[in-house]
């Protein structure tokens, strides 16, 4: 039996298809990332929500067999709209989001309902999960008339009530389903073949980046370095030179010959490791910093977003900013901490732009790390105010991205593996600054501990200590930007 979820499976990777139906026994533990769970919880709510378009239909219990049963036997009953009507033939089993009797042609149409937005619409993989539904309803016996996307509508704003109507956007994929349904026939046959063989010893997700690999790469190629070219800056960009270096067996940094061509960025990498030697930028550093206007407010935000969204005057998805912490690095060395959450279920984004406004002064460098996110939730809290909007569109003008100096490998430490991110950077820099112990230690944890807090069931006696917990994570953050900002700042005086 290959179900729809199966089959996605098999389009991403045919080796990791195999082993998940024959041996899954092999497979690397699948990683529990609370933001990645959040993010399947936020894919159900949305179609939860979207049901309410649809008053009269009836919700199919069961699995597999036992489903599509129940389908046959709603219809039967002359209901003629359906949650997760399922069909079973030749092997295949699928569920629909949604089944409409379409009485103007006498059949049915498939809808489904994907979380994402408008914005990316017809994406290739959902026309391929509606297309694998169309195919096995037909050789069901069902004839189906049109299949339609229903995403979240972009350009909705959340003022009081929300209407399903208004926060859903409809579009017709009928015509791409048909278009790429003979390959998917294919791709059908060619998966029911595969399992019939013996397993297999290669992947493709050889030419994939890192972050990319399947579930079986580690069986497959369990040779493969923690840090090799797999750690390349952004490699999976580089589908060229990627292929080149695995087809060439050069999966280790040193066994990489001279004569391969590498970008500025990956030769500087590879520099690095093989040399051990730092590279520090000292006069482009300084050039940057002479330019910077104190004091330096150091700001870091915590957001939440919700594809149904919570607030007024947010829309599908807005990082919705709930917390900040702002250190204040003066002239003459003082430092002063600032900081902000809210505590209740109450819109924050007017309370955090006022609070802002209070904490950042008319003169100085704000440093951040990452401009483009702060940036556009400053852009966002000015649509929310705009009365503050001078000021908050002001402090973008102010942002100098910290970030950019290892985005940009100025400075470009081993250690670094690759890596810009705050969390590599740090422990190599700052060797007595750490996340570990704290209760909060990611942004991703952060975002599913104040949602619960907020809009779950905490216990009124835990409250405040997971506030705490959230204020010093975000508190570090900061501190951080500033401890980093200080060693660069004494590495280019010497």
């Amino acid at each position: 039996m290959i179900t729809k979820s199966d089959f996605l499976s098999y389009k991403n990777c045919s080796s990791e298809f195999w082993y998940l139906k024959n041996n899954k026994e092999v497979l690397s533990e699948a990683k529990i990332d609370p933001f990645i769970e959040r993010l399947k919880a936020q894919g159900v709510e949305v179609e939860l929500f979207a049901r309410g378009l649809y008053p009269k239909a009836k919700l199919v219990v069961g699995k597999l067999g036992e489903a599509y049963s129940e389908t046959k036997k709603i219809i039967d009953d002359g209901c003629q709209e359906i949650f997760q009507a399922s069909f079973l033939a030749d092997d295949l089993f699928a569920s629909c989001d949604v089944l409409i009797w379409n009485d103007l042609y006498k059949g049915w149409d498939i809808i489904e309902i994907k979380s994402s937005t408008d914005k990316d619409r017809k994406a290739k993989e959902h026309i391929v999960d509606a297309a694998f539904q169309r195919i096995v309803a037909e050789r069901a016996g069902f004839k189906i008339v049109n299949v339609y996307l229903i995403e979240l509508n972009k350009k909705f704003k959340k003022d009081g009530e929300i209407n399903p109507e208004e926060i859903f956007s409809q579009s017709e994929i009928t015509t791409e389903c048909i278009e790429i349904e003979q390959q998917l026939i294919i791709d059908i046959q060619d998966a029911k073949w595969l399992l019939t063989q013996a397993q297999p010893t290669d992947c493709t997700c050889k030419y994939k980046g890192r972050s990319k690999h399947c579930r079986a790469f580690g069986h497959l190629y369990p040779k493969v370095s923690p840090y090799g070219i797999y750690d390349f800056r952004a490699i999976g960009n580089s589908k060229r030179l990627l292929r080149e270096l695995v087809d060439g067996d050069y999966i280790e940094f040193q066994n990489i010959p001279d004569n391969i061509k590498l970008n500025k960025t990956h030769e500087r990498q590879l520099d690095v490791y093989r040399t051990k030697q730092t590279i520090l930028e000292k006069e482009i550093i300084k050039d940057q910093f002479d330019q910077l206007q104190y004091p330096l407010y150091f700001l870091d935000y915590e957001t939440l977003a919700c594809g149904i969204p919570k607030y007024d005057k947010t829309y599908p998805y807005q990082q919705t900013v709930f917390q900040y912490s702002l250190h204040v690095l003066n002239k003459e060395g003082s430092i002063e901490h600032r900081e902000f959450i809210q505590k209740d279920q109450l819109t924050p984004v007017h309370i955090v732009a006022q609070k802002l406004r209070e904490d950042i002064g008319d003169h100085g460098s704000v440093v951040v790390w990452n401009k483009g996110f702060e940036g556009k939730c400053n852009s966002d809290l000015a649509n929310c105010n705009p009365d503050l909007s001078p000021f908050l569109l002001g402090v973008n003008e102010r942002i100098y991205d910290l970030m950019e100096v290892f985005r940009r490998m100025e400075y470009l430490h081993d250690d670094f593996r690759g890596s810009y991110s705050i969390k590599n950077v740090l422990p190599v820099m700052c060797p007595d600054l750490s996340y570990d112990g704290l209760q909060v230690s990611n942004g991703a944890d952060a975002v599913v501990v104040y949602e619960d807090l907020i809009f779950g069931s905490v216990k009124e006696e835990d409250k405040e200590q997971k506030f705490i917990d959230l204020l010093e994570y975000c508190k570090l953050d900061t501190w951080a930007m500033v401890r980093i900002f200080q060693e660069l700042e004494s590495m280019i005086s010497v």
